[in-house]
């Protein structure tokens, strides 16, 4: 485990560098819009980290992975972000985001979209940390990620973009922007992005985990009149890739083979046919011939079927800014969809050296062979997903541009989702298939199998409609304090239906389809207080309480033949924050800090439930949960030639009152041995003061630049170097399934630039150490007893030729 350097304990350091010329004596100012208008950065009265296209290419930011190792707080993997321990508990369908994504103002739910074109395109990153409802049409209790494009300019101009670099990175990318008559101006961007795999497949030596993604934007901007612009911006993209993140299993195989009981005396119920207790189907693995190669080497697999992914997205958004007498009208209208469709070889072995072997398999002394007539059964079982989903939404708002002391935002939203998820796991070896329709039959009575081959197979739909009407006013007390007041209200209705099949679960004589329907609804009102002081040194204080809210949810697709769905209460929270910005030593030095405490009720809390041997994705309500930290950003010029910077951030986070099932470690505990009535199988565990998931103790980052001149060339040259803390996967916080270790990651970037010209050259290495990091890591599967993993990319290098006109 690496343990964090004390000297980093004792740097604030930030987030926010101008990529600027030679000998220069102060530090540019960072002008976002996270209160919805153009401020300061060390002005703003919230925790906010800002990146500007200048920023992103100084430190080499171009993924939502770099960006996280910057921002304090921050975590993602690859579906879920979190802030602050707030995050999107579940991906299933009928659970919401914690953290709001907004592209140009449209409230957008996957994080995919930041790797999408390496960022090429877009102008700025804003993270908010901190409830965002008062101010952010869709609802977002625990912060925003803003992303704001660059937009159609009044001169002809333009990027080209070319990359290469090892593992046969290629990107090119372009950019044109101008007027097309005087009122009106366009800006199109085209992305291309490719990369060879970093894990070969040793069975038939093809790459998993590259990268094919197209990528097309289209913003087109009419001036009506001196005080009407209409913008309107369409997207497009398209990824194939073969990935890896079912593939990657640092666990040795389970390859023993198990006699199937029924053992009275403890009440393990019948292990048939899946050799563990209460599974469903078989473990692949037993008797067979070859060790796991990922768990020496984690950049190998050995499997039948390659993983495929595709997904597509389409989108418009549209913005009309109508500027009346001392206000603005602002209406953002948007529609996304989106459609992702991967597989993967779900019993990550190959047939030609499968020990499945029913002969030597024994059921009460007897071989399972001998009443089959079937002995080797190798697995063919495939996972296939398949997710869709079409969001729309409305916000009106009004801004007050008074030059007095009261000034406010109000507005009006309306959100639209329909979303629909299928799963399935499919046993292709129709022996295989024959041997569990022998289980069925004779030993359970009839119990439902497949005739269609499926393991497992469910589909969930869900429709979301929410309502909101919010405000936020500011009130200059006097030139140095101000007074801050928001109010908002929510609705949200949800409709869903689901329908599932599990091996052997269902009436007996059925098909073993559970079809099941329901629908809620829930409404919040939420606030915020605050105030803010400026100070006498260049600095400003402030301090806030606010609330937040995320509506309730249903869990969908549980193998059960229950009718019944699992309900999700609302979640609530009141954070209280303080914080303190300054720009000092001449404006030499810019500091930004924050403290910040919050108060759950019901938090919603994500773990993965075993039900009839299938694993799924749940989330439950913990009713009390805290968590409390700190967050520091700096940015500090010594001399003319050397910028200094990084942030840091310290999260303390624990349950209050929360007791839960460990359904996984149970089926691989005391399941196994027969031992029904082990407490970690009867009793729900008690979670109180244990962590949130995907929130580290402590994560830092430091960066170094120096600039020089030489050959008439401007060279600036940045060390950086990023640490996450230990950190859990899952509440019940298991040292042997949850935790993983602290980890570190070193980067290097070199840019070179003519004084005047128009070209800009960088040589760029990544993961400097070449250490592949768990980053996240699901809790071992119940059947085969492997856990998936994502992992850090390894070291990656190349060079990157930008020409702008």
């Amino acid at each position: 485990m690496k343990q964090l350097p004390l000297a980093v304990l004792a740097i604030t350091t930030a987030a926010s560098i101008p990529l600027y010329a030679q000998s220069i004596t102060a530090l540019e100012e960072v002008i976002v819009t996270a209160n919805k208008r153009e401020t300061n950065l060390l002005e703003t009265p919230a925790a906010v980290s800002a990146f500007d296209s200048n920023t992103r290419d100084l430190l080499g930011i171009d993924n939502a992975w770099d960006l996280v190792g910057r921002t304090p707080s921050l975590s993602v993997t690859s579906y879920r972000v979190s802030l602050r321990g707030v995050g999107r508990p579940n991906l299933a369908v009928g659970s919401d985001p914690g953290i709001g994504i907004y592209w140009d103002g449209f409230y957008q739910t996957e994080i995919g979209i930041m790797d999408w074109s390496n960022l090429f395109d877009i102008e700025r990153v804003e993270v908010l940390r901190g409830p965002q409802g008062t101010l952010y049409g869709r609802n977002s209790i625990g912060g925003a990620i803003n992303l704001i494009s660059k937009m159609p300019t009044d001169e002809l101009s333009g990027d080209v973009n070319i990359e290469l670099g090892n593992y046969g990175y290629q990107v090119a990318q372009g950019l044109v922007s101008g007027p097309i008559t005087e009122d009106f101006s366009a800006l199109l961007a085209v992305s291309s992005i490719k990369r060879d795999g970093f894990t070969e497949n040793l069975e038939n030596g093809q790459d998993l985990d590259d990268l094919d993604r197209r990528y097309v934007n289209l913003i087109l901007r009419y001036n009506w009149n001196d005080n009407w612009t209409t913008t309107l911006k369409g997207h497009r993209f398209e990824q194939n890739n073969t990935p890896s993140n079912n593939s990657n299993r640092p666990d040795p195989y389970d390859r023993e083979y198990i006699e199937l009981v029924n053992d009275q005396d403890t009440g393990a119920p019948l292990n048939l046919p899946g050799i563990y207790p209460g599974q469903s189907f078989a473990n692949p693995h037993q008797g067979y011939l070859m060790e796991n190669p990922g768990a020496t080497n984690d950049q190998e697999v050995r499997i039948d079927s390659m993983p495929e992914s595709s997904t597509e997205a389409n989108g418009l958004i549209m913005t009309n800014d109508i500027s009346l007498d001392g206000y603005l009208v602002r209406w953002i209208a948007g529609y996304a969809d989106y459609d992702f469709q991967p597989s993967y070889d779900s019993d990550h072995s190959v047939a030609r050296l499968s020990g499945l072997d029913w002969s030597k398999i024994y059921a009460n002394g007897v071989p399972v062979s001998v009443f089959t007539g079937i002995e080797r059964t190798p697995s063919f079982q495939n996972l296939i997903v398949s997710q869709n989903a079409e969001f729309q939404s409305h916000d009106l708002q009004l801004h007050s541009e008074s030059d007095g002391p009261l000034n406010f935002i109000a507005g009006v939203y309306y959100y639209h989702s329909k979303e629909d998820q299928y799963l399935t796991f499919t046993e292709e070896n129709q022996d295989l298939m024959d041997v569990y329709r022998f289980f069925g039959a004779a030993l359970l009575g009839g119990a439902p199998v497949s005739d269609s081959n499926r393991l497992y197979e469910g589909r969930a739909k869900v429709e979301t409609t929410s309502w909101a009407v919010y405000g936020q006013g500011d009130w200059e007390y006097s030139d140095d304090t101000t007074f801050t007041l928001g109010l908002r209200y929510s609705t949200d209705k949800k409709e869903g239906s689901d329908r599932t099949f599990a091996q052997f679960v269902g009436e007996v004589g059925t098909d073993g389809y559970i079809d099941r329907e329901i629908d809620d609804d829930w409404d919040d009102v939420t606030w915020r207080l605050a105030v803010d002081h400026t100070l006498s040194d260049n600095g400003m204080v402030y301090a806030f309480v606010a609330s937040g809210y995320r509506a309730g949810g249903f869990n969908f697709m549980k193998p059960t033949a229950s009718t019944d769905v699992d309900q999700v209460e609302p979640e609530s929270l009141i954070s209280y924050e303080i914080g303190y910005k300054a720009s000092l030593m001449e404006s030499r030095l810019q500091v930004s800090t924050a403290a910040f405490y919050y108060d759950y009720t019901d938090l919603h809390v994500l773990k993965r439930d075993v039900v009839n041997g299938i694993t799924l994705n749940s989330f439950v309500n913990a009713p009390e949960a805290t968590i409390y930290g700190i967050e520091a950003e700096a940015t500090g010029l010594v001399g003319d030639h050397l910028l200094l910077s990084g942030t840091y951030s310290y999260n303390q986070s624990e349950y209050g009152d929360f007791y839960s099932k460990d359904a996984v470690a149970c089926s691989l505990g005391p399941l196994l041995e027969g031992n029904a009535s082990d407490p970690l199988c009867a009793d729900e565990q008690n979670l109180n003061g244990n962590q949130f998931p995907l929130t580290p103790d402590h994560k830092v980052s430091l960066n170094a630049t120096v600039n020089w001149e030489l050959a008439q060339l401007n060279w600036a040259l940045t060390g950086s170097y990023m640490y996450t803390g230990k950190q859990y996967m899952e509440p019940f916080n298991r040292a042997d399934y949850d935790e993983i270790d602290a980890w570190d990651r070193f980067d290097a970037n070199l840019v070179m630039r003519p004084q005047d010209g128009p070209w800009t050259l960088t040589a760029w290495v990544k993961n400097i150490t070449d250490d592949r990091e768990i980053v996240f890591q699901g809790r071992p599967s119940p059947v085969n007893h492997l856990a998936t993993v994502t992992l850090t990319d390894p070291r990656t290098y190349g060079l990157r030729f930008n020409y702008a006109f």
